[in-house]
């Protein structure tokens, strides 16, 4: 059953079929599993799809399928050339598969998908007209936004790049070319290389010679026109690239063991026909039944956004403050600059944070030569970061790690990049040894008391992971670090391992279940989270921003998941390291976007984690040459010149949030302190459009900040109030919004000037405050209605206290 012709760009196909032999063809397609299982091989690696999975094969990769008696699924095959020339590249992967993550947009993707098939059964088949081609175009829009993968984020080629960059030449060369009388001879020249290689590489890496891998691509061209246009069998063979009608038949007899008129015959015999009729029929039958099962409806309604909620304000348990405990700073040696500790001390004052999460101690600038033989060590350094620290009634957070401090401009420009040190530890033995003195020092210096409210952690590079040797060399490691600072001080906090959210889940699988049949488990688990997917597979070199909104909550599920298949799911979870972008040089996180996305992600994972925490503190910690402007996209909380950015008021309004939980829904979350006052936290953060993720990181406009949002639409929130005392009731409202407080937006009004003077910044941190509105309101029967209005962005903060 399918609906195709030769103009359309997306061929339709539900099938019952069990096997599809390998093969492979120029198309991209789209396999998603109705009923029953199915194993896609795409080369060595199978992949197990289950009713509801979504599973894309790209272009030119060698694929088998083999389903379950039962099997029932669709497949759409996508014309490569729509793609390519839309987004005028050659170079067009995506990355779609189900089976391997969990987010909303495989929710949209189905029920688009969905929609066409529902829409193709009715029409029994019409593919000529609006409707089909609408769903069509906007099954390629979510594709083309949420999962493709463009050449710009491939990463530094290394020998892997550079081979998939040949075969990409190649395949791209003989698809421009199939048509056209060429040879392995022309590709050489093109390619700068011998015939002899290349011949051999084809061999190599095709599985066969350059002439068949040709012939099979001018066939498959010519098998759509020959079954489904009525055009003359000699233009066929001519149109496609075969030197003479007799070439075409002999090959296309030795591929499908008939000749060309044979086939074309056959498929317009009654009989054929009647086989075809009868086998259509079950399927559609089939295809209805699911539909029907599945709840579509034949017209689809609008689904407007609940804006209203009805809560009780009664105490239900101590709120879960996991959003102001830490904050990340950087590297060692930036606690010693006198600005950034001014930072420290402005976020302590706004954010009231509890520790400050640094790396990187054994490093020059610490002055501390861990390869001294006469283990006269020099803290001095180390030991002026950490008095100033207890001097602000912070604690430290030390990550072990020998990291070296790296400023990206994105993911595939590194500005800048220290170099690690150039002493590194010889062995397990070193490592004691060095680890042994910096302990015995602290306590010495700071008492066990003290030293047993911080909290140390070993990092592993993730270059190890997956590798098991380098697993078990990480887990011995740890054990000793253990060992060594428990031995000091048993209340200190130790914990690892940094593992990545959303990246080589199966492999951090393993490694956890290893970790937990060691007798020494951390005290805590850490966990990193950036909105990037890499690639799984060895050759699939990219690396793209994840296009899921809610992609932080569905790790942590995820994680959690794991911890406890791994029988660890007591360990406290703290999620160390967490932004939107690695960027230092992206706009996105100077605006109000960056605000309501962190109270997103707050009240996503409210309950879901025991720590998180935010990188990074400060713009100073990212400060280069090309940072003299007052904003220029640093992913710190607080600007070079001590103003908080909306990502800053969002953690401001987190923490006045009060210590006794109420409730929460998609947009908000209440609180109160049991004496008849209320903080409301809300937020409207939209989510991020295909503008956006096309556009690479540095390169986001600041003057235009509205078009990378898919769209601008103000929510008016509805919270009824029910239980409360009766009576007279302040409540003030603080925001913070593109005309409120909002640093970036204020600095657009004076023309983004680059030459501010100190009474312009002094004008800065007056302004760049929420807006306060206050009003009186009563309580009557126990219930009061708030009608919280947001623009696009906006965080709000509201307090509801009874007057007496």
């Amino acid at each position: 059953m399918e609906g195709y012709s030769r103009k359309e760009k997306l061929l339709v196909q539900v099938k019952n079929t069990q096997e599809e032999r390998e093969h492979f063809h120029q198309d991209i397609e789209l396999l998603y599993v109705l009923e029953g299982s199915m194993d896609v091989a795409v080369g060595e690696k199978v992949t197990h799809m289950e009713p509801e999975d979504v599973l894309i094969v790209n272009a030119n990769k060698k694929h088998s399928l083999r389903g379950t008696k039962d099997i029932l699924f669709a497949k759409l095959s996508i014309d490569y050339h729509l793609v390519s020339d839309i987004f005028q590249s050659v170079d067009i992967i995506f990355w779609c598969d189900s089976t391997k993550e969990h987010h909303e947009r495989y929710e949209e993707l189905r029920r688009v998908i969905k929609q066409l098939l529902n829409h193709y059964l009715s029409t029994q088949g019409g593919v000529a007209n609006f409707g089909h081609i609408a769903l069509c175009y906007q099954i390629m829009d979510i594709l083309s936004v949420h999962f493709l993968v463009q050449a710009a984020d491939r990463e530094n080629m290394d020998d892997t790049d550079r081979f998939e960059e040949r075969i990409l030449q190649i395949n791209n060369y003989i698809r421009a070319n199939y048509s056209q009388p060429i040879s392995l001879k022309d590709l050489s020249e093109k390619l700068y290389l011998s015939n002899g290689y290349l011949s051999r590489f084809f061999k190599k890496n095709y599985g066969m010679s350059f002439a068949e891998y040709l012939t099979n691509i001018r066939l498959y061209h010519a098998v759509d026109e020959l079954l489904y246009t009525g055009m003359p069998i000699t233009r066929i063979a001519y149109d496609n690239g075969f030197a003479s009608v007799a070439v075409f038949n002999k090959a296309f007899k030795k591929a499908y063991g008939e000749t060309p008129s044979a086939v074309r015959k056959k498929s317009r015999e009654p009989k054929e026909d009647m086989l075809r009729q009868e086998h259509d029929t079950i399927v559609e039958q089939r295809l209805e039944q699911f539909l029907r099962d599945d709840g579509l409806e034949r017209e689809i309604p609008e689904i407007q956004e609940k804006t209203e909620e009805v809560v009780s304000v009664r105490a239900k348990k101590e709120t879960a403050c996991i959003w102001n405990r830490m904050i990340n700073i950087g590297s060692a040696e930036e606690l010693l600059r006198s600005e950034v500790r001014e930072h420290v001390i402005l976020l302590k004052e706004a954010l009231d944070i509890q520790y400050v999460r640094f790396w990187n101690i054994f490093s020059k600038e610490l002055l501390i030569d861990i390869s001294r033989e006469d283990e006269e060590y020099n803290f001095s350094k180390l030991d002026s970061i950490l008095d100033f620290l207890l001097q602000q009634r912070i604690r430290p957070h030390i990550e072990l790690g020998q990291k070296p401090k790296r400023i990206h401009g994105s993911v595939q420009n590194l500005l800048m990049i220290t170099e690690e040190p150039e002493v590194g530890f010889t062995d397990l033995g070193h490592w004691e040894k060095v680890l042994k003195a910096v302990m015995r020092h602290l306590v010495h210096r700071y008492g066990s008391r003290e030293v047993g409210t911080w909290r140390m952690e070993l990092w592993m590079e993730e270059s190890q992971k997956g590798n098991p040797a380098a697993e078990e060399g990480y887990l011995e490691l740890f054990e000793k670090t253990y060992e060594v600072i428990h031995r000091y001080s048993t209340e200190t906090e130790v914990g690892g391992c940094g593992l990545r959210l959303g990246y080589m889940q199966e492999s951090n699988e393993e490694f956890l279940e290893k970790w937990a049949e060691r007798k020494c488990r951390p005290d805590f688990l850490s966990i990193i989270y950036y909105a990037y997917v890499k690639g799984e597979i060895a050759q699939d070199n990219y690396s793209k921003r994840n296009t899921d909104d809610d992609a932080l909550k569905n790790c942590i599920l995820s994680t959690k998941a794991i911890l406890r298949k791994a029988k660890m799911q007591d360990t406290r979870l703290y999620v160390t390291e967490w932004n939107l972008t690695i960027s230092d040089r992206n706009y996105i996180n100077d605006t109000c976007f960056k605000g309501a996305y962190i109270v997103k992600n707050m009240l996503d994972i409210y309950g879901m984690a025991d720590e998180i925490g935010y990188f990074i503190g400060s713009d100073r910690a990212s400060e280069y040459y090309d940072s003299h402007t007052m904003l220029y996209g640093g992913t710190g909380i607080i600007t070079k010149d001590g103003i908080l950015k909306p990502s800053g008021f969002a953690f401001e309004f987190l923490g006045r949030l009060y210590p006794y939980f109420i409730g929460k829904g998609d947009h908000y979350l209440i609180t109160t302190d049991k004496n008849d006052t209320y903080g409301i936290i809300c937020h409207n953060q939209k989510k991020l459009n295909y503008n956006y993720y096309f556009t690479k990181e540095d390169e986001i406009e600041k003057e235009q900040i509205w078009k990378y949002f898919e769209d601008r639409e103000a929510l008016e929130l509805h919270l009824k109030l029910e239980d409360l005392e009766d009576g007279l009731y302040q409540v003030k409202t603080y925001r913070i919004n593109e005309h409120a407080g909002s640093v970036l937006n204020i600095w657009a009004e004076m023309g983004y000037e680059s030459e501010l003077s100190r009474n312009d910044i002094k004008y800065f941190r007056r302004v760049c405050e929420p807006r306060l509105n206050i009003q009186k309101q009563q309580a009557k029967g126990g219930i009061m209605e708030l009608t919280i209005k947001m623009e696009p962005n906006e965080i709000t903060f509201v307090r509801v206290r009874r007057l007496v």
